[in-house]
């Protein structure tokens, strides 16, 4: 699971610098959340590598990439333009939302 949360956390960084200059708007979060979005659904065969189904690494994806975009704000994205890695809270943060959705994703519920 780990190394999934590292694969999305990659996503992230250099879709960020798309707001480069500029303040986070709640708009700019939505797009910024649908290209990371669709970056995380390139990376299906990683996904599919560790056994998650399409409609898995489709939910994962929307899941994680939304807490992801929840996060971004002009601080977060001016240290990750400056140092090219989230701050250590927001990826700390990223991390437990991505896990979280994996689990809730993957639990199997009794009927």
């Amino acid at each position: 699971m780990k190394s999934m949360v590292i694969l999305l956390l990659l996503v992230v960084v250099p879709t960020v610098a798309l707001a480069a200059g500029r303040r986070v708007t709640p708009e700019m979060r939505e797009a910024l959340t649908r290209k990371l979005t669709a970056q995380c659904l390139q990376q299906e065969a990683a996904f599919a590598q560790k056994g998650y189904t399409r409609a898995q690494t489709v939910a994962i994806c929307k899941c994680a990439m939304q807490q992801t975009g929840a996060l971004l704000n002009s601080r977060t994205v001016d240290y990750i333009l400056r140092h090219g890695v989230m701050p250590e809270d927001m990826q700390r943060k990223a991390a437990s939302a991505t896990e979280g959705c994996i689990r809730s994703i993957t639990m199997h519920r009794k009927p």
